[in-house]
């Protein structure tokens, strides 16, 4: 057995699992509207149950559907007996799956808004709540409301005994309400429940002791932020106190976050941030109370997290986008099969899908949040199939393919698979794309493909040896531009300056490379052409405030602060290109034409899909399907799910099940 102190047995309470490894809670929307389990939420967890995790950490679960709803729905609940019945079904699932289950109960107080629960948000006091998700102005809650709420843990957690969970976790972290009891910042009481460190925490440590009385033998856990990430707030220093206070109370292990909807950007990290960001934070508490204590955030790899229960930074690991990517992956790695698991690359392309208030889902894994569909299954045997562009949905297309058993031929233009995923893994802080690129290839040098890369398709090849299907997945093309001269300087797209397919001239800050389009493309690479040497003058037609607009909101956050503060990069907005010359560009700003000095141009203005193939190949008489950037430009996550939806629509094409026989 590979990681044998990651998978060895472990115990909460008296609550024996079978290794060290457990589901993050995580909300998924997945839940019927009026909050209630479904077949869609117990195929998922139990889809990650049978994966090998020892712990489900079933997502946030409302206490008290008259005031407690997050912001995001459907989202489950347990306030009343009519939602039991459906709990002890996903119950049920997870067990049969081999893992343990812990219901995690969760009131959201300020952080939802008035059209989902009908009336003013509650919290603490009446703090404002500004995120780049939401925001709210609650009131603040009286003396009754607040013993009523206790009461509904309490009765929350009765529900969750007689559905059979094994025990219930308190969501005390990212901003939700017992957090806006503890924070210094959101509760500004000075009364019995707030005014002083000891009077912010009753509230918690009430809530511990309704709780407690209901679970019998079994555990209580606590996922608590360590510290707010604003100034004024809690700290780590603050949460070395409150933890032991918690645990005096009842609780039995401690779940390590931070952040609130205030400061998203830590609590969901971007791919910037390095593996393990959590774990001295997480030693400092498991030090402070004697407590196990689980430990979250980016934690990819079982290397680093068999590493981190042996240094005794975390008694636990708790795996959530992780096991989005891939629900196998405590199996994998206790087999020893790393290279085998698709890796979480932080994108938050999973975040964006929540927040846009669709289910949950994963960029690189199109079953995320599916896992009630059919499987692919053999249904191609004796066909063959070709792929055109070996971008991140081409290869996907391929894999696909080739596990439905079509003979696949995949061509690609450049010499090395990869497309727009190596584009976007180049920029500053993004290198874990790279994990995704090379579970790709790594995927198709060990699958019967046949690719052809160096090799530019043209409609005569397919059409003399016109195969089955056909998928057409070779991206996008620079959208038009307008210029009333374009000679003279060297120019290019700007993506072929990110993978080295030219060679700039050398810049200074009176002749800085000029990249035309404020986009995440030309902010991106900005920051890498000056983090080699180059001075850039981004030029933008929008106003800077709408710089990499399209982005993914919390890498977004950390993109912008990186760009203001780098000397290398000038920032021009609400300027158009007018011309290229020979040593000059002409700059077009408020009626005004303006003369810059430049070495080159890069554009970076906008893209195309790329249609030409498609176009001539109308009319053949085998299915054709267009993904990704080739049918909209979007990111790598649609190219994934386009290919997905292809192959899930062609096996329907093909095998023809017939609804009703009669």
């Amino acid at each position: 057995m590979a990681y044998p102190r990651l998978f060895e047995p472990f115990q909460i309470g008296n609550l024996h699992l079978k290794n060290r490894v457990a589901m993050a809670p995580m909300e998924t929307h997945l839940g019927e509207p009026d909050g209630a389990v479904n077949k869609e939420v117990i195929a998922y967890y139990r889809e990650r149950a049978l994966g090998g995790a020892g712990l489900i950490l079933v997502e946030f679960t409302c206490v008290d559907g008259s005031d407690g709803f997050s912001s995001n729905v459907p989202q489950l609940r347990l306030d009343n007996d009519r939602f039991k019945a459906g709990h002890a079904k996903l119950v049920g699932a997870i067990k049969s799956g081999g893992a343990k289950a812990v219901v995690q109960l969760s009131h959201a107080g300020r952080q939802t808004k008035e059209s989902v629960i009908g009336k003013t948000p509650v919290s603490s006091s009446a703090v404002p709540l500004n995120s780049i998700y939401m925001s709210a102005v609650p009131r603040a809650l009286e003396d009754h409301e607040i013993r009523r709420i206790i009461a509904s843990y309490a009765n929350a957690a009765r529900l969750a005994m007689l559905a059979g969970y094994d025990g219930v976790m308190l969501h005390g972290a990212h901003g939700y309400l017992l957090q806006q009891f503890l924070s210094p910042l959101v509760n500004k009481r000075d009364d019995e429940w707030g005014g002083d460190f000891e009077r912010r925490l009753r509230f918690p440590l009430e809530v511990i002791k309704a709780v407690k009385a209901q679970l019998g033998d079994k555990p209580l856990l606590y996922r608590l932020s360590v510290l707010d990430g604003i100034e004024g707030g809690l700290t780590i220093e603050d949460s070395e106190h409150i933890a032991p206070r918690l645990c005096e109370a009842g609780v039995d292990a401690i779940d390590i976050s931070w952040g609130s909807l205030d400061r998203a950007d830590i609590i969901l990290e971007p791919m910037s941030v390095p593996e393990g960001d959590r774990l001295p934070y997480a030693r400092r508490i498991r030090h402070a109370t004697g407590k196990p204590v689980i430990c979250a955030g980016v934690m990819r790899w079982p290397d680093k997290s068999e590493q981190a229960i042996i240094d005794g930074d975390t008694d636990m690991v708790s795996l959530g986008r992780t096991l989005l990517a891939d629900p196998m992956w405590p199996i994998k790695a206790q087999r020893g099969q790393v290279d085998q698991i698709r890796p979480c690359t932080s994108c938050n392309w999973c975040i964006r899908e929540l927040a846009q208030s669709r289910s949950v889902a994963c960029a690189e894994n199109p079953r995320c949040g599916r896992e009630t569909e059919p499987e692919i299954g053999t249904y191609g045997a004796g066909l063959r199939a070709a792929v055109v562009g070996g971008g991140p949905g081409g290869m996907a297309a391929a894999l696909m393919l080739d596990q439905a058993g079509f003979d696949v031929t995949l061509y690609e233009k450049r010499q090395r698979l990869g497309g727009n995923l190596i584009t976007s893994a180049i920029p500053p802080g993004k290198d874990k794309l790279f994990w995704y690129h090379e579970f790709l290839v790594r995927r198709i040098e060990q699958s019967k493909i046949n690719v052809r890369t160096g090799t530019k398709v043209e409609p005569d090849m397919l059409r003399a040896d016109l195969p089955d299907v056909v998928i057409l997945a070779g991206g996008s093309r620079l959208a038009p531009l307008d210029l009333a001269d374009s000679g003279g300087l060297p120019t290019a797209p700007a993506y072929e300056a990110l993978i080295d397919e030219i060679t700039l001239p050398r810049s200074s800050a009176e002749r800085p490379i000029l990249i035309y389009g404020g986009g995440e493309t030309g902010t991106e690479t900005a920051e890498h052409l000056a983090k080699h040497g180059h001075h850039v003058l981004l030029v933008t037609r929008s106003d800077a405030k709408f710089l990499a607009r399209n982005a993914e909101a919390l890498y977004r956050i950390h993109l912008l602060q990186r760009l203001w503060a780098n000397e290398a990069i000038r920032i021009l907005d609400h300027t158009k290109l007018h011309s290229v010359d020979s040593e000059l560009v002409t700059l077009a700003c408020e009626g005004k034409l303006i003369q810059q000095p430049a070495a080159a141009v890069l554009f970076a203005h906008g893209l195309v899909p790329d249609t030409e193939l498609a176009e001539s190949m109308r009319g053949i008489d085998v299915p054709l399907f267009s993904i990704g950037d080739a049918a909209q430009v979007a990111r790598i996550g649609e190219a994934v799910h386009d290919a997905y939806r292809a192959v899930q629509d062609l096996r329907r094409l093909i095998l023809q099940p017939e609804p009703v026989a009669c």
